[in-house]
């Protein structure tokens, strides 16, 4: 199971889209768990995160998580405005399969 963790201001705005990427997963027979969060939640949710999608607004605090959250190997994804603005998640699903290919080196689980 693919556990995705979509984090924003406040938790709020990142709701509709992870039903879309959870659409998406199951179109393609990926079994995924997807919950949204305000960033405040960081440190409680990361732990079992297979990714964590940083909606537009957070893109200013990538480098940040990245480095103050490296030993929890869990990579970390700005979600592009525009699939976020046409809450596409389909496209944003297989941009979380690829960026996961590549920081694991392999295959989604």
């Amino acid at each position: 199971m693919l556990n995705i963790v979509l984090l924003c201001q406040f938790g709020a705005s990142t709701g509709m889209l992870a039903k879309r990427i959870e659409e998406a997963a199951l179109a393609e027979n990926v079994d995924v768990t997807i919950n949204a969060y305000g960033v405040t939640e960081i440190g409680r949710v990361i732990n079992g995160a297979d990714i964590i999608l940083l909606g537009p607004q957070m893109r200013f605090q990538l480098k940040e998580f990245e480095e103050s959250y490296a030993e929890k190997n869990v990579p970390f994804m700005v979600i592009d405005t525009l699939d976020y603005g046409m809450m596409d998640g389909k496209k944003v699903f297989h941009c979380v399969v690829e960026k996961i290919k590549e920081f694991e080196g392999g295959n989604v689980k």
